[in-house]
């Protein structure tokens, strides 16, 4: 669905909270007691928050999306964080993500007052606890994919124009989960990774109509599809679409044992 913002006539240089996710995540426990505690981590498939806000004429069609390409990218981090040799082991987790979706997670906690940014998840302590027991190991590492409305700041093309509204977007937010449901370690907040952008403002229009008011437009199935299957070039491997090799990167960074241990005091 289309809507209209009226464009500011004084512009400001801000930076767009897409570029927010860089920089990994947040220990909520201590960097020490995060590796005493986690010696082996779990890795579950990545999860599609379904009930989250998705404002698209095409909602069925992008939740349909996001669940076909999310299949079998998260594992690329597995071997990555066992490469860096700080866990005794990585595991991957393998349940049904829509089962993982139902018994793992409570709900949302609440989105940043200001800004709209996710806020993470709270999780039920059973099905974390059964789900450690089985699989052996301390931790799970769980990433969701959902919509989110937010208040961001967006140029145009040629730099000159932009344009502050609320805008929905695709977003994943990653928590380490002890037994106890317990978040040790998050990127949620401005550390959430923009998975795919929804919508655009259209600058273009509005400069051929001569006016300020710029309409918010909806990207096409087809176009959001583009964005989340085409891969990087072939010297560029592993082979994978940038958005979701992207997350992959942020992932394994904020996780990395060798982060651990320079600046775990």
């Amino acid at each position: 669905m289309a809507k209209s913002m009226v464009l500011p006539l004084v512009t400001v240089l801000l930076s767009g909270l897409l570029l927010a996710g860089c920089g990994g995540g947040v220990f909520k426990v201590s960097r020490d007691e995060y590796r005493s505690q986690v010696k082996t981590l779990g890795v579950l498939p990545i999860i599609v928050d379904e009930q989250s806000p998705i404002r698209h004429a095409q909602r069925d069609g992008i939740v349909s999306l996001l669940r076909r390409t999310a299949v079998g990218k998260v594992e690329a981090s597995i071997e990555e964080l066992r490469q860096k040799k700080g866990y005794f082991d990585v595991r991957y987790v393998g349940e049904d993500p829509r089962k993982l979706r139902r018994q793992l997670i409570v709900g949302p906690l609440p989105a940043l007052e200001k800004s709209g940014l996710p806020g993470g998840y709270r999780f039920a302590a059973d099905a974390a606890q059964q789900l450690i027991e089985q699989k052996v190991v301390d931790a799970l590492l769980v990433v969701v994919l959902a919509g989110v409305e937010h208040e961001e700041t967006r140029r145009s093309r040629n730099q000159l124009e932009t344009l502050t509204t609320t805008y929905n977007d695709i977003m994943a937010t990653a928590m380490v989960i002890d037994a106890r449901g317990r978040v040790l370690w998050e990127m949620t907040g401005e550390k959430a990774y923009p998975l795919l952008a929804l919508q655009y403002p259209d600058f273009d229009e509005a400069y051929h109509n001569k006016t300020d008011l710029v309409t918010l437009k909806e990207i096409t199935l087809g176009g959001l599809e583009r964005a989340l299957t085409v891969e990087q070039k072939p010297d560029q491997p592993p082979r994978m679409a940038p958005a979701y090799r992207s997350l992959i990167d942020q992932l394994v960074a904020g996780l990395s044992p060798s982060l651990l241990t320079s600046l775990g005091r």
